[in-house]
Order: structure tokens, then C-alpha cells, then sequence
């Protein structure tokens, strides 16, 4: 799936919150508030005002125990009015760059004229999972069996006998893992797809580490020269990423140099924000309003998962492709690719000659945000082109259970 623009649709604003790590310093936020934050701040530096928002968009994954509509919670914690369109997007890593697709697509038909998109994740807080499916046989209860359960109040059980015997029969499941990395097809994990896909590939740990060894040293160094500051929104009194110590990661080298697929060389679970403020070419001139970039277009690739970690790659070069054959530029010298494992460093540094890829560093030392994380790059490099006078650009990421994202955007203003 591809989609090259005739239409003019531009991006007004981007911002996104700090990146903090699983049970770290955005603990106190849940996926809404997350959103909140990021649409706001989009929004506000947009100088659209919020009741002109007619459609917000986002990305999530792991949304139990948020309540429903958790996008329209998001927007309306934003200021954006209730009678927005709003919608929850799940495509795994790829659902906020999804989001961005498909907010793109309505403003394309007309059926919105400004639109809020991004995505959302606050792997900190998701609940656990306790049901008959997960249970196993005991003295009085059988798999397959509901747990017996009396109310507690509007929404909330607890257990109404032999609560010992139950919850020793019975099984709890973290979705941030579960929903999020695990194929259940196959029974299988996306770290091991990574393993065996670097094993078929011939990728050696020394490559993944001296890449790994990049992300970290550029994010250090672009959080240390307040970089990152232009494009984040202050959660509470968190205002920067929150990186893993350098003590920590040396640690985690010498006790695993041989994984491919450690803390120091793949992404760890993270928690953030971060949206976007489209509308047309037209609408932006009648607003008097200057874009940060045009969106050029953007492709989809779905497949097998054993080859989820190539799909990036698979899908910037079919966006390239389409692009040259419409007679549209594609000329980009810099990209930003999400990397979820570290053994997509090799693919992505052999496919994207020419260009700088992550100059300030990736999710390996940034962390992965999941539901977000399409957005999160697509903010930081639309900040990147600008610090480094680029022109065109494209962000890039991949998908569990097989598939990745692309989209090119054009500098602007």
C-alpha cells in the first residue's frame, strides 16, 4: 500500500513529551495523559485553535484499563471539543504513523479541514490480565472456567470463594508484552524472530554493539546539549528523556556480550507522547499560518513476522520508488529510523546510503514507546531537518507480526 500526493498537505506543528523508561519518571502518567500533552502543545504551536481541531487520531497499543475512548479522553484533556472525530488506532509500533496516514487520507477526501495525529503509550501502566483463559486445573475449578466474583463497586469484583485455591489456579498476563511483542500464531516472541533473523542474515553481535554504541553516545550527547529540547513538552517536572546510565549499559555488556538482543543493543519499554498538526496548503495560507513540512507520501508493507525487522527498509524503498515514478523528489539525505533492535542497524546503514540516519540517536538509547512511537520519530526528525538545514527527509519503522511503515515529508518555511 502506497500513497504519493497530488494534494498539498502540510504539517503545522509536531511536539512530543519526555521518553521515560518502564516504571521511571512518567510513572505518574497514564497513555491519556500522555496524549494530552502532546496534542495540546501540537496544538498550541500550531496557533490553530483548538475548537478548529475536527479530527484527532491516536496511536495505542496496550489501551486496557483506560476506559473507553481513550483518544477522545486525550482530546478533550487537550481542549479539542467533544463533537472532534476521534479515533483509537492499533497497528502495533506502526499505529501512530498510521495515525498520521490516515488523518492525511481524510483531509485529503474533505472530510476534515484540520487534524490532530500521533499516538500515545504508557507501558508503566498497564494492568495486568487475569482470566479463565489463562488458568489451569485445580482442586474445585477448571480451565476454561470464569473466576467466581462478587461486585465491589461500580466496575470492581473481587473474588467470592476460595480466593487462595483461585488465584493459585489462575494466571496473570502482562499485556505490555503480551499484546505488544508476542505472536501468538506462533507462540513466539519478536525478539526471537530478531535472533533467528540475524542468525539467517549473518549479522554478527560486534556490528550490533558498535552501531548500539553510536545510538547511545549521539542521544548522550544531542540530551546533554538540550537537542531534544525544541520538540518535548514538560511532563509534570520532566522535562528530557530518561536515559540509561552509562555504568548500567557497560555492566550490561560485559555480563551479556554475546546477546543480540540485550538492554545495550535493542529498545527497552517506554512511555510518551507525541503528536501532530495537519492540514492543507489552502487552509494554512487562509490562516496565515507557516508549515514546518509538506507530507510527500508514505507506504505500507505487510508480511511474514519472521521478516518484521527488514519491512522498514522494504517500505521506504517502495515510497522512493513511487515517488521517482510520479516525478516527485526523492532525494533525502536523512532519515530516522526506528530501531527497535540493534540488529536493524546493519540493514538500515546499507539501504540508506547517502543519508544521515538517527543524528541524535535511536530508541536503543532512547526507548520505545510502542503506540507513539511512529509519531515520536517523525516529530524528532522534522526538528532534525530543521537544526540541519535538510530539505526532505523520511521517517521510517517496523511492526510486530510483520510489517513496516515509511513516510517522506518535505521542509518547509
Amino acid at each position: 500500500m502506497h500513497h504519493v500526493l497530488q494534494d498539498d498537505i502540510v504539517i503545522l506543528s509536531a511536539a512530543r513529551t519526555p521518553i521515560g523508561r518502564f516504571a521511571g519518571s512518567l510513572s505518574a502518567f497514564d497513555a491519556v495523559d500522555l496524549g494530552s500533552l502532546a496534542i495540546d502543545a501540537a496544538i498550541t504551536r500550531s496557533a490553530v485553535d483548538a475548537a478548529a481541531v475536527d479530527t484527532v487520531n491516536m496511536g495505542i497499543v496496550v489501551s486496557a484499563g483506560l476506559g473507553l475512548a481513550p483518544t477522545k479522553a486525550a482530546a478533550l484533556g487537550a481542549g479539542v471539543p467533544a463533537t472532534a472525530h476521534v479515533r483509537s488506532v492499533e497497528s502495533v509500533c506502526g499505529s501512530a504513523m498510521d495515525a498520521i496516514g490516515l488523518a492525511v487520507e481524510s483531509l485529503v477526501v474533505g472530510t476534515a479541514t484540520v487534524a490532530v495525529a500521533g499516538g500515545m503509550e504508557s507501558r508503566t501502566n498497564g494492568p495486568y490480565l487475569v482470566g479463565p483463559k489463562f488458568r489451569r486445573n485445580s482442586g474445585d475449578y477448571r480451565r476454561g472456567e470464569r473466576l467466581r466474583v462478587k461486585r465491589a463497586g461500580a466496575y470492581r469484583f473481587q473474588m467470592s470463594e476460595n480466593p487462595q485455591e483461585q488465584l493459585e489456579g489462575t494466571g496473570l498476563v502482562d499485556p505490555t508484552t503480551y499484546d505488544g511483542l508476542f505472536w501468538p500464531a506462533e507462540k513466539k516472541f519478536m525478539r526471537q524472530y530478531a535472533l533467528d533473523f540475524a542468525a539467517a542474515q549473518g549479522i554478527t553481535v560486534e556490528e550490533v554493539n558498535t552501531y548500539a554504541a553510536e545510538s547511545h553516545r549521539k542521544a548522550r550527547e544531542a540530551t546533554e546539549k538540550g537537542l531534544f529540547g525544541e520538540e518535548i513538552v514538560a511532563a509534570g517536572g520532566v522535562e528530557a528523556d530518561e536515559l540509561v546510565a552509562e555504568e548500567r549499559l557497560q555492566r550490561e555488556l560485559a555480563e551479556n556480550p554475546d546477546d543480540l538482543a540485550s538492554l545495550y543493543n535493542s529498545s527497552a519499554p517506554a512511555d510518551a507522547g507525541a503528536a501532530v498538526v495537519l492540514t492543507t496548503g489552502e487552509r494554512a495560507t487562509e490562516l496565515g499560518l507557516t508549515p514546518m513540512a509538506r507530507v510527500l507520501g508514505y507506504a505500507r508493507v505487510d508480511g511474514v513476522p519472521s521478516e518484521y525487522l527488514s519491512a522498514p527498509v522494504e517500505a521506504a524503498e517502495l515510497l522512493s520508488g513511487k515517488l521517482e515514478s510520479a516525478g516527485k523528489p526523492a532525494d533525502f539525505t536523512i532519515a530516522e529510523a526506528n530501531e527497535a533492535f540493534g540488529i536493524q542497524l546493519p540493514l538500515f546503514h546499507r539501504a540508506f546510503k547517502g543519508m544521515d540516519i538517527n543524528v541524535h540517536g535511536g530508541a536503543i538509547a532512547l526507548g520505545h514507546p510502542l503506540g507513539a512511537a511512529g509519531a515520536r520519530i517523525l516529530t524528532t526528525l522534522l526538528y532534525a531537518m530543521r537544526r540541519h538545514d535538510r530539505r526532505r527527509g523520511f521517517a521510517t519503522i517496523c511492526y510486530g507480526g510483520g510489517g513496516g511503515y515509511a513516510m517522506a515529508v518535505e521542509r518547509l518555511g
